[in-house]
């Protein structure tokens, strides 16, 4: 038994292991958030779920890909009729889910980005660009390997080394687009809980800094954030042992898109169970004026929504009416 093949064992395993436990956690995220969508009937909740559902079949897809792999590392088997009929097609499979992953969690952080930057053009068009363009490079690596059905010694010998930087610097990319974007997000709730903290106090209610800080974590994404850094350091390990250099950053890569589904699933799940935008409006909102203060409706509500559950024009208007009625009781 050669010892790549061993290696890739080690690796195989290795890498189940830690889809396996991370999915377990994913699926029952997935439910959760697939529920809470459907509590409600508003446009935003909708897209939410498809998206949910189609990143929940892409993933199912990952994990059984992943699967597969470790069974036929299992065989201990270097040949290359091996190499060409199951380990290149279940890499580029593999790798088209991690893409596609990564597409659709960004996408949905890109869009809590422009709702919780007031919904400005340059909220929108700069993240969706960077989104779109990242998907774009790796997708541009993972056909690549199907070279090697066409001239096995080109795609060994040029096209994988190619391949392989490709793939660090899409995961580079991606790491500045969502460090601006969960920077950002986590800035602007933390700067509209300052700006109503006041308010609170002076209804008598008391700071609920636990509460924004949970979702300022759940709305940036910062689970992804992590799970991208760790691929980052991964890939600029040393060389050596199976821990190492390509080796561990080959593993956190196929785990990696299960940080994706997990973030887009706590942001689908957030936005579907706590109503923010009723509890903070019409508490907060009404309690100042009923202290008999001059209220200043568009900086209130504007304040508001940039952190809470506001997706659409027709949750605002659901959310409005909601308030006023309660507000006359």
């Amino acid at each position: 038994m050669a010892a790549e093949t061993l290696q890739a064992l080690q690796i195989a395993a290795i890498t189940l292991a830690c889809v396996s436990g991370l999915f377990g956690v994913y699926v029952v995220l997935v439910v959760l958030a697939i529920w809470a969508t459907y509590r409600h009937v508003t446009v935003s909740s909708k897209r939410l779920r498809w998206v949910t559902i189609a990143l929940f079949l892409d993933l199912l897809a990952h994990f059984i890909t992943r699967s597969l792999q470790f069974a036929r590392a299992r065989l201990m088997s270097d040949t290359n009729e091996e190499l060409l009929r199951w380990s290149i097609p279940l890499t580029v499979v593999g790798n088209f889910t991690t893409t596609v992953a990564a597409f659709l969690s960004d996408g949905t952080l890109a869009w809590r980005f422009y709702v919780v930057f007031n919904k400005e053009k340059w909220a929108l068009y700069l993240p969706a660009a960077s989104v779109i363009l990242n998907a774009l490079l790796c997708w541009s690596a993972d056909g690549q390997h199907l070279a090697i059905y066409s001239n096995e010694e080109f795609y060994e010998k040029t096209l994988l080394p190619v391949t392989l930087d490709i793939t660090v610097a899409w995961g580079w990319s991606m790491f500045f687009a969502n460090s601006l974007m969960t920077g950002g997000i986590i800035y602007k709730i933390a700067w509209a809980n300052r700006t109503v903290q006041s308010l609170r106090e002076s209804g008598g209610k008391k700071s609920r800094k636990y509460v924004t800080a949970l979702r300022a974590v759940i709305e940036s994404a910062l689970v992804t954030w992590f799970g991208i850094l760790l691929f980052e350091i991964g890939s600029l390990a040393p060389s050596g042992h199976v821990t190492t250099n390509k080796n561990v950053g080959l593993v956190v890569l196929e785990i990696l898109p299960i940080f994706f589904g997990i973030s887009q699933c706590l942001i689908t799940a957030h936005l579907g169970i706590l109503r923010e935008t009723r509890d903070m409006v019409t508490i907060d909102y009404y309690s100042w004026q009923s202290d008999g203060q001059q209220p200043s409706t568009t900086p209130a509500f504007k304040v508001f929504t940039n952190v809470t559950t506001i997706t659409d024009s027709q949750d605002f208007q659901v959310e409005m009416e909601e308030s006023k009625s309660m507000a006359m009781t």
